[in-house]
């Protein structure tokens, strides 16, 4: 589970390879890349992403 200290860190982040802001999910073809990205994981981390909407 996440902690209260991490997701203030992560609402402070710039975007990473983890971390996507959208301004709305209003606009499906970007947040549903966003969605693809992560389910990529390119870097192989084996760490979650996280979408921030309103951000």
């Amino acid at each position: 589970m996440i902690t209260r200290e991490e997701i203030q860190e992560l609402l402070h982040s710039t975007e990473t390879y983890r971390v996507e802001r959208t301004t709305s999910t209003g606009d499906m073809d970007k947040f549903q890349e966003a969605i693809c990205a992560f389910a990529n994981d390119l870097p192989n981390s084996r760490k979650k992403g996280y979408l921030i909407p309103g951000g």
